[in-house]
């Protein structure tokens, strides 16, 4: 039997995915996993994929704590926990840490910055992984949920998620095409009329 008709192999795919998508590179790959969830659906109930999702990603927010707590021992980060705003969001967070991060992980609100404030309040990660759990689960479940009962076609999943990658990660360089544009349009269709320019 080959490797890719084993019934497992799908799963432990879409594993890997949410350490991947959730990890490091996650600001680059905005809603990426909800694409995959979508996709996946169609092979799997609803509430495999919430779990196996929510276990991927608790395990990649691991690591992403692990990497900001590391980062904010470095001397030039350390600085920055210094600033008069970082020490107002760390002392915001610090008032409901745990609920704060469960909202945020479960809204549509981007939660890098709870992925930052928990190590920088020294939020104990098994509480903030527990949190992560609890936002987690019921969002993917949500979204799974949805996914089975109103059909997303392969074509709209690929397309979307490309558009948003290249949208997060291209975002500068639109911005600066643009500017460009509006410049150029104005250098070519401006038009003088007695001195001034229109």
């Amino acid at each position: 039997m080959a490797l890719h008709g084993a019934p497992g192999v799908k799963l432990v795919t879409f594993f890997a995915l949410a350490l991947l998508v959730h990890g490091p590179l996650s600001p680059f790959l905005p809603t990426a996993f909800e694409a995959t969830l979508l996709y996946y659906v169609r092979l799997y109930p609803a509430w495999l994929l919430a779990l196996v999702g929510t276990l991927g990603a608790s395990v990649a927010e691991g690591v992403n704590y692990r990497l900001v707590d590391w980062a904010t021992e470095l001397p030039k980060l350390a600085r920055l926990a210094d600033r008069p705003g970082v020490r107002r969001s760390v002392a915001a967070f610090q008032r409901a840490p745990f609920w704060t991060t469960a909202i945020v992980i479960f809204s549509p609100i981007p939660d890098s910055a709870v992925r930052v404030l928990a190590p920088l309040a020294r939020y104990p990660l098994p509480k903030f992984l527990g949190a992560v759990g609890l936002g987690r689960f019921p969002r993917l479940l949500l979204i799974a949920g949805v996914g089975g009962l109103v059909p997303v076609p392969t074509w709209a999943l690929v397309g979307g998620g490309v558009a948003l990658v290249g949208l997060a990660m291209g975002r500068q360089h639109v911005a600066s095409a643009f500017r460009w544009l509006r410049a150029r349009y104005r250098d070519l269709y401006a038009v003088s009329v007695g001195g001034f320019r229109l």
